[in-house]
């Protein structure tokens, strides 16, 4: 996805606490979550990779905040539960879209 919705609100709610890295790192992950469609490398050395980080300050962080907002489950996969709820609402849109498209060219042009 290349886009998803921001609640200001319930971000400030959930972030209250978080320092000014750890805001830079749960955005750059959220992102990268969203961008990917719900996946997010599960090591935490690659986790780095993304978010570029090089001290063990930036390396910490991304460990807190990769196992606050973005725990593994039992099979190994992180979920944000959020993200995952705004994923399925965005994808059922989507769909929605594709097939009132689809509907629309075959009323104007009578193909699929």
């Amino acid at each position: 996805m290349d886009y998803y919705r921001r609640y200001i609100g319930d971000y400030r709610r959930d972030t209250g606490t978080l320092t000014l890295l750890d805001h830079a790192v749960y955005t750059l992950l959220l992102d990268e979550y969203y961008a990917q469609n719900g996946i997010l490398p599960l090591p935490q050395s690659q986790l780095c990779i993304l978010c570029r980080a090089t001290s063990k300050i930036e390396r910490d962080a991304v460990n807190r905040i990769s196992q606050r907002f973005f725990p593994a489950n039992a099979a190994g996969v992180r979920h944000n539960k959020r993200a995952d709820a705004e994923l399925e609402i965005a994808m059922r849109a989507i769909e929605k879209m594709r097939l009132s498209g689809k509907r629309g060219a075959t009323k104007r042009w009578g193909t699929e």
